[in-house]
């Protein structure tokens, strides 16, 4: 050890060797890696709050001007890297004492130098300014420039994790070129650069036992080491180095910061998606990269993010390459450390690399798009047009104990039926079965044509008595058969209605919703279909057939009314449609006049004779809500969009009127970026309804603490019906290489040739579709086959013109967050956020959410269906949060038994088996349907309305109950929100306690109230008419 460690030292460097590992295995075990590792699971999920940073501590105002934004961004860079600097002064101080003991820190050969460094860097797992520092520290001690330069690089693109997310969401050829440049940089133009120094900034002199280096060698030290000598040797070293690195680092790192805010906010962001590719543009795009100061795997996420959004390919490829290598900060470091020249000749190969690889990737793909799409259309034939089918073949006895004691006493009638005893309990709250195993058999339905949205986005669920025996029925939307039907046994069995679905057996059916439109008492059928409009099917005494489906009159260019909402908002006693519309989604984001919103009136005859389009900015709209938000007995509304176009709150004035709520109103702090469910209950028992707006809502940190996450690969493994899982197979194996739209790999078209059916002829047309998107040009739609229909109207959608947002629309529009789902609670003047207070600001993809007491304990819990097929590595389970009588929440899916690793967007609570608690049945995309049996022991009573006077279902009613031990709680009667999922129309609640209900309240939607004096026992549905 002599020839290596300097004499009398060896004490000295194994203590100093003990502080690098102390320090690397602390940041690595506790930080770094757990950090990666949510990064990777989240990938392709995570969402960028800051132009410099995955989440903004500091969120910047979208009012805010341009000196607050560089101020708020560069705080929010400090915030962000605060961990990763840390660990790079502390770790460079270590390095900087540990090597300082040793005789030899260098070879002779500089490309063995470089090999050094790389195999230092690359487990380090830090970005290039967290580097920056132990490359200071590195130099410092001794070691030669090539060593010290290849760390730099090496640890932020060699990464295990990093290179695991860059596989898993560019295409190989671009991954592979960012490691292959990565790989010349580091083991070749380094000691080429290095050659070019002079000699004294090739290597510092050597550290002697002087000056700084005092504390690490004192002369005094006797020839036999003691060991409290050594430690304190050490010690004194330490800090004298942590002096030394700090001073030479911390004042440029915020410098670093501040002018990579300067720059990220001054750049036009938007512009760059439209730049056509050009050398110049290209050589600009590749400096930028250089020079901005991104953490640990921002590249990765933002090349992807910036891929999705149609950047030129060559342009991704560029930032892919020199977004993280390097940054103003490595040139400020090695500037100081070794002279100027260094410092740009590192940066100017890094951007000469990164534009010799755009333009060679921009060459590639090119190439590969011409080639793909002969294939494609030499290949292809003429289709039939696209053929729909399906893929599967008593009442207590004695005088009543409640009294109406309100002056309608005499309009009321009020009924109970008793339910039957509770299921038997479990291990667990819910059992989960697939819903063949109770009669619901639609098959799984889904192939490579459904890989784009709407359609991986799910059908629809429905439930309510459509014949009126007492039991609640199944309706499930379906774009191969149309509709399925199935009646329920009253024991929670079910078997398939055949229905004489005539031209609707042809459509893309995606929303079916059961609503009484004519006050008749039965329940009729909405039906929104993508690209034929929405049709009024109604319900001729339990059955359909007897009239032909009516269109209504939407916007007549709207592709699907992905949202529906009803109530009646206008007080004429009949219930009103609220058109939630929708255009083509994530490539889009902002969509034109086609996908503004309406609301159909209902006088009586058939809806839409009479319409309001709403003000705003048309959006992609997910979810839409009729609700009373402001307590005034007045039906509002809500609506939730996805991307760029923020939500919309408009107040009902009870009359059709309805006013918005703007930005200067002060009343809403923010609104969710991808509202995808909206939600309204009284979840804290206060009397004031709070409002939930649901999104993609998981932090790129933090977010395993909340999320359960499971491998792709073991998507299909629980799946009991042996069709439903070769089918859920088959589209994994396509969606393992398939990445659709500006992600898809043209060198993957040979692909289609391998697969069969109606796959490969659907794979061809996909794919067409995609190049038609990676071009922009509108021109190769026309390529597609004429019998694919849908993947036809996907391109042509795509390329529709996007509506102009006047800066007097955007004025009025709320402030969006991406960082988490939103929970509004009134606070008697405004409403305030406290998601993440009340534990419900993590919902991972979330989809439909479901507000109810689950568990009968007197409180409202929220069920999160969640997943989505867009390319990730796992999936996520749904959640369910317990409700802890106050308001607050703990994630419970996994003792409860409702944990479902399938991706579902759509589900449906209801009471299947008459037991008195709530069911669900939800519908995962490339999954079976699936059924959560609820096992609650604990008492509960629900109601439902019958209305003469007003809208027969009763919807826009509260109805608020009153135990023995003065408990209140108040559900209104709600259809819509959520996620392409409706709900019968009953109120459930739960009484743990076991005690009666002594007072009943019913709000109606004309403001009138009935209030029924008890004692109204638990275990009955409470049926109450106004005549």
């Amino acid at each position: 050890m002599s020839s290596i460690i300097l004499p009398r030292h060896e004490k000295h460097f194994f203590l100093a060797m003990l502080i690098v590992a102390g320090l690397a295995y602390v940041f690595w075990t506790t930080s770094r890696y757990p950090a990666l590792g949510e990064k990777a699971i989240m990938a392709g999920a995570i969402q960028l709050e800051d132009s410099l940073s995955f989440e903004a501590k500091f969120p910047v105002g979208k009012d805010a001007g341009i000196i607050e934004r560089i101020f708020w961004s560069t705080l929010n860079w400090v915030n962000t890297n605060k961990k990763g600097m840390t660990f790079g002064v502390l770790f460079a101080t270590a390095m900087l004492t540990a090597l300082s003991y040793l005789r030899q820190r260098s070879f002779r050969n500089g490309f063995a130098n470089s090999f050094l460094g790389m195999l230092i860097g690359a487990p380090l797992g830090v970005c290039a300014n967290c580097a920056a520092p132990i490359g200071r520290g590195m130099y410092a001690a001794g070691l030669r420039a090539e060593t010290t330069l290849s760390a730099m690089i090496a640890s932020p693109t060699l990464n295990v994790i990093v290179l695991t997310m860059l596989f898993s969401l560019f295409p190989p050829y671009m991954a592979a070129m960012k490691i292959g440049l990565s790989l010349v940089v580091i083991l070749l133009l380094v000691p080429l650069i290095v050659r070019t120094l002079p000699v004294r900034e090739i290597q510092p002199e050597t550290p002697d036992v002087t000056g700084l280096w005092r504390g690490a060698a004192d002369p005094g030290i006797e020839r036999t080491e003691n060991i409290f000598q050594a430690i304190l040797s050490v010690v004194v070293a330490f800090i004298r180095n942590f002096w030394y690195i700090t001073k030479l680092t911390v004042p440029l790192m915020l410098l670093a910061g501040f002018l990579g805010a300067l720059v990220a906010t001054l750049l036009p962001s938007g512009m760059i998606l439209e730049l056509p590719f050009s050398a110049w543009a290209l050589i600009l795009i590749a400096v930028v990269g250089v020079f901005l100061p991104v953490p640990i795997a921002f590249d990765i996420v933002m090349a992807s993010a910036l891929l999705s959004l149609g950047l030129a390919h060559g342009y991704v490829m560029a930032l892919l390459f020199t977004l993280g290598a390097y940054s103003v900060y490595s040139m400020l470091i090695v500037t100081q450390a070794m002279g100027k020249r260094a410092a740009v000749l590192m940066a100017a190969a890094i951007a000469a690399l990164g534009i010799v690889g755009g333009g060679a990737a921009q060459w590639y793909h090119d190439w590969q798009t011409d080639r793909a799409l002969k294939m494609l259309l030499e290949q292809s034939h003429l289709q039939a047009p696209r053929e729909h089918r399906a893929w599967g073949a008593a009442q207590a006895a004695g005088l009543d104990p409640w009294q109406v004691r309100s002056d309608d006493a005499a309009r009321i009638e009020i009924t109970r039926s008793l339910f039957t005893a509770a299921s038997p309990a479990a291990d667990t709250a819910f059992t989960r079965i697939e819903a063949r195993e109770i009669g619901i058999d639609k098959p799984l339905e889904f192939s490579m044509a459904d890989m784009w949205p709407p359609f991986w986005e799910g059908r629809s669920l429905a439930s309510g008595d459509i014949d009126r025996d007492g039991d609640l029925d199944i309706v499930i939307a379906s774009t191969e058969a149309g509709l399925y039907l199935y009646d329920n046994d009253g024991s929670g069995n079910f078997t398939r209605t055949d229905l004489p679905l005539g031209d609707l057996a042809g459509m893309d059916i995606f929303n079916a919703a059961l609503v009484d439109l004519n006050n008749d008492g039965w329940l009729d059928l909405i039906l929104a279909t993508y690209l034929q409009g929405t049709f009024l099917w109604s319900n001729s005494g339990g059955r359909f057939g007897a009239t032909a489906p009516v269109k209504l009159t939407n916007n007549p260019d709207t592709p699907l009314a992905m949202a529906m909402s009803f109530t009646d908002a206008d007080g004429n006693g009949f219930t009103d449609i609220a058109m939630g519309n929708w255009a083509a989604g994530w490539y889009r984001r902002i969509p034109g006049e086609e996908s503004r919103n309406r609301i159909l009136w209902n006088d009586g005859g058939l809806p839409g004779a009479r319409h309001t389009d709403l003000p705003g900015i048309p959006g992609e709209t997910l979810s839409i809500l009729f609700s009373d938000i402001n307590g005034d007995g007045h039906a509002d509304l809500i609506v939730g969009n996805d991307f760029d176009v923020p939500d919309y709150f408009y107040l009902g004035d009870g009359q059709g009127g309805f006013e918005m709520i703007t930005h200067d109103d002060g009343l809403i702090p923010h609104t969710t970026t991808t509202t995808m469910a909206l939600k309204t209950g009284d979840l804290d028992a206060d009397g004031h309804p709070e409002i939930y707006l649901a999104q993609i809502a998981g932090r790129s940190s933090g977010v395993s603490q909340t999320l359960k996450m499971q491998d792709i690969d073991l998507y299909c493994d629980k799946i009991a019906d042996p069709a439903a899982k070769q089918i859920c197979e088959t589209n994994m194996a396509i969606k393992r290489w398939y990445r659709s739209g500006n992600n898809f790999d043209p060198t993957y078209a040979r692909e289609c040739a391998k697969l069969s059916g109606r796959y490969k002829d659907e794979c061809r047309a996909m794919l067409v579709k995609d190049l038609a998107i990676q071009k922009r040009d509108p021109s190769v739609c026309a390529l597609i086959p004429k019998g694919q229909t849908v993947p036809r109207a996907y391109c042509d959608l795509h390329f529709k013109p996007i509506r102009p947002i006047p800066a007097e629309e955007g004025a009025l529009t709320h402030q969006q967050i991406l960082r988490s789902n939103v929970l509004l609670k009134w606070t008697g003047s405004a409403w305030a956020d406290t998601a993440e207070k009340d534990g419900i600001e993590v919902g991972g993809w979330s989809w439909d959410t479901k507000f109810a007491d689950f568990d009968l304990d007197g409180d409202i819990d929220v069920y999160i269906v969640n997943g989505t097929w867009v390319p990730n590595e796992v999936t996520p389970s749904n959640l369910y949060f317990e409700n802890d009588g106050k308001g607050h929440f703990t994630e419970k899916s996994g003792p409860t038994g409702l944990e479902d690793y399938l991706m579902t967007a759509s589900a449906t609570q209801f009471d299947a088996d008459n037991d008195g608690d709530l069911d669900l049945l939800t519908h995962p995309v490339n999954g079976p349907i699936t059924f959560f049996r609820n096992n609650s022991q604990n008492p509960g009573i629900a109601f439902a309305l019958k209305d003469h006077a007003g809208n027969r279902d009763g919807l826009g009613a509260v109805i608020t109950i009153t135990d023995a031990t003065g408990h209140r709680q108040q559900q209104e009667l709600q259809l819509g929100g959520g996620f392409m999922s409706f709900d019968a129309i009953r109120a459930h609640f739960g009484l743990a306690g076991g005690t009666d209900v002594t007072q009943a309240r019913v709000r109606w939607t004309d403001g009138q109230e009935t209030v029924i004096d008890g004692p109204l026992a638990t275990g009955h549905l409470y049926t109450v008419t106004r005549h």
